[in-house]
């Protein structure tokens, strides 16, 4: 889901402005960061700059002319969204082993309670 995400990002900020087609000025690479950031701090809100600051910058290198097509920002995105994504990947995977783990912890909680209560339940009255 995420990778279809910088998909439409990258998409969307190459259709926008590679429509002029004259170069990068200051005021479109400021305007692109911007626009680029505030779309990245949905997905990345901590990396969303660093990200956004790469992406403009390799666009700049790669395509003085403004001149580069979706698919070649997407690349762009991806390779600058990498350390991001792998960041993120990593905290979700602790946060479901957290989980799975007191889910385990839950369960045998309830094994030896079940466990005590048949006891109980066999152990003749006095």
């Amino acid at each position: 889901m995420k990778k279809f995400f910088f998909a439409i990002v990258a998409i969307a900020l190459t259709v926008s402005f590679t429509s002029c087609g004259g170069g990068w000025t200051p005021e479109n690479k400021k305007s692109m960061n911007e626009t680029c950031s505030s779309m990245m701090e949905m997905a990345y809100p901590e990396d969303a700059k660093t990200i956004c600051d790469c992406y403009v910058n390799k666009l700049v290198e790669k395509f003085p002319k403004a001149n580069q097509t979706p698919d070649e920002s997407s690349k762009l995105m991806d390779e600058c969204s990498a350390d991001a994504k792998k960041k993120a990947e990593e905290a979700f995977d602790r946060k479901m082993n957290e989980m799975m783990e007191g889910m385990d912890e839950t369960v045998e909680g309830a094994e030896g309670a079940d466990e005590a209560t048949k006891e109980a339940a066999e152990e003749p009255s006095h």
